[in-house]
């Protein structure tokens, strides 16, 4: 706790200093005296020079690690809060914003540069309503965890995560009365739809972006969706052809397979031990079966098509034509489609022996990995603890799920399908096994169903938001719990997990998004809303002030409704 008690003296002389030079905002010295759990409420960041009017406070909220135990040890859970101090912010939206793990290191060291241009689905919701932007850290990641959080994960669940959200929104709202809406991308798009299953008053709207929920530890629903819906058929037999040469005869008594031995010399790393080869084994399968998965999930027509003709410029320069077996190792070992750094990664195979006298033999049982976790494998070489460190990992094995993959349609025929099945589902299980020291952790169907059967019966509206070529809308919430009252689910045509209503090329669907906000949170209030021809009005000065008259009413510059 050393570090946190210099934090906060430090905290407290800038609270002291801020406030002799008379820069606390009213609704912030509200805030601080409304709220004995708030710490640290005073210390802001300089504002970024493209967006010169917002201004990011730093937010630590006392949490119970048990929130039915008040008498459980504490930790302090960390948000940032960014106004636009032009704003009464008392009265404003506020939008909240996770991304189910820490706060990102970009926005940590400049929170505003994201106001500052266009950022998607992070700030959209934002730059609409002209709202607070409350970005939350999930427990058990970065600083918001307590000492030593890796010898005890029993309190890392989605349950207690809910309720340290519900205790901040509880404290803020003594002073921000505006309306409150929350969104997150993929685990940020889960834990919206999490809040809603534990405390569904928290907000008056939530807003998903490509959330997955699966119903079990190994869910196959996601690949079946990606093996076979994508940008157009071209692309999808492609990779569909590379996956099928790299499991071909793998599984063969002995192994035909020409790719896997140049895996096996370039990923060995010198350990010969049985346990090793068959960890790298499966890891092998993870990346045939899943080669193409960031392309598809990440990317749009015309990067795979310029990806591809530099893939063909790279091969043709070695004297190939068509991607071979040290490419497609290549492809494998460095989980990409791109070959912008094969010519290093081939420098280094041309230092091993032959690598078609390396071993092609048959892949066996690997060693179960003890459970046991300590702070280099919580954190990694992260010294800042700034990445998702384990804590997302412990949550899938938990209660959360994630995705499996199933072979059979992509081995050239059944008989290997079946072996190749075999070994995944006794030796591999799940892509997210290898080297887990979670083996022991079981999984609970029961957070699955309580969350889809609070958003089936939902009084409060959710918009389901999933981009039509992204891999995990495979994942997406069932229909069976949209019941296309208060639940809505938008597949928005030519966009990936980075999904944005204002970025959608199909206009019905983004008029049906925005009319459900605006009927919650009012009108658009933004600048960039005012700017579009087809929601401007007349422009008048009064007293050196520039206003806006639409429709019988007037707003000031920021676009909000002021008569």
């Amino acid at each position: 706790m050393k570090k946190f008690y210099v934090f906060l003296l430090a905290a407290i002389s800038s609270l002291c200093a801020m406030a002799q030079n008379g820069q606390v905002p009213q609704w912030l010295t509200a805030l601080i005296n409304e709220n004995q759990g708030l710490i640290d409420s005073a210390s802001w960041y300089n504002p970024h020079p493209a967006a010169p009017y917002s201004r990011t406070y730093v937010v630590y909220y006392n949490q119970p690690l048990y929130h039915d135990d008040p008498q459980s040890a504490r930790f302090h859970m960390r948000a940032l809060i960014t106004v636009d101090t032009r704003n009464d912010v008392t009265k404003a939206v506020n939008h909240v914003y996770c991304s189910g793990y820490s706060i990102d290191y970009p926005y940590l060291m400049n929170p505003d540069s994201m106001f500052a241009k266009d950022k998607g689905s992070t700030v959209e919701i934002t730059k609409r309503y002209n709202a607070n932007y409350i970005l939350i850290e999930h427990r058990y990641f970065q600083y918001s965890a307590p000492d030593k959080c890796w010898e005890d994960l029993d309190p890392l669940t989605a349950e207690e995560a809910a309720a340290d959200f519900h205790n901040l929104f509880d404290g803020l709202k003594k002073v921000l009365k505006g309306k409150w809406v929350m969104s997150g991308v993929s685990k940020g798009g889960i834990t919206t739809l999490l809040q809603h299953a534990f405390y569904p008053e928290d907000m008056d709207v939530y807003l998903p972006y490509s959330a997955p929920f699966f119903d079990s530890e190994k869910d196959t629903t996601m690949c079946q969706y990606w093996y076979f819906k994508g940008w157009n058929k071209e692309y999808l037999d492609y990779f569909m052809s590379i996956r099928k040469k790299g499991l071909s005869g793998l599984f063969n008594k002995p192994s035909t397979n020409t790719i896997w031995p140049i895996y096996h010399k370039m990923n060995s790393g010198g350990n010969t031990s049985q346990a090793a080869a068959d960890t790298l084994a499966a890891l092998y399968m993870s990346g045939v079966a899943g080669f193409g998965f960031n392309a598809h999930a990440y990317s749009d027509t015309a990067k795979i098509r310029k990806e591809m003709a530099l893939n063909d410029s790279v091969m043709r320069s070695y004297g190939w034509s068509e991607p071979n077996d040290t490419v497609m190792s290549f492809w494998f070992s460095k989980d990409t489609f791109s070959l912008k750094t094969f010519s290093a990664w081939i420098d280094t195979l041309r230092k091993y022996p032959d690598p078609a006298k390396g071993p092609a033999r048959r892949i066996e049982r690997r060693r179960i990995v003890p459970y046991g976790i300590s702070e280099k494998a919580w954190w990694g070489t992260d010294t800042l603890h700034i990445g998702s460190a384990m804590a997302y990992e412990y949550q899938s094995k938990h209660e959360l799920g994630y995705y499996d993959f199933r072979f059979d349609d992509i081995c050239p025929n059944q008989q290997e399908a079946a072996a190749a099945n075999n070994f995944w589902q006794i030796y591999a299980g799940n892509c997210r096994d290898f080297g887990f020291p979670f083996k022991d952790v079981t999984f609970s169907r029961n957070l699955y169903d309580r969350t889809m059967e609070a958003t089936k019966n939902a009084t409060k509206p959710i918009i389901l938001i999933y981009g039509e070529d992204d891999t995990w809308t495979g994942a997406a919430v069932k229909d069976q719990f949209i019941n296309g009252t208060n639940v809505q689910k938008f597949i928005l045509p030519a966009q990936n997990h980075l999904v944005s209503f204002t970025a959608n090329t199909d206009p019905s669907k983004t008029a049906q998004i925005t009319a459900i906000l605006d009927r919650v949170l009012g009108g658009a209030q933004g600048m960039d809303e005012l700017q579009k021809p087809a929601v401007q009005g007349s422009k008048v000065f009064r007293n050196g002030q520039l206003f806006i008259i639409r429709d019988g009413k007037t707003y000031n510059a920021l676009g909000q409704r002021i008569q």
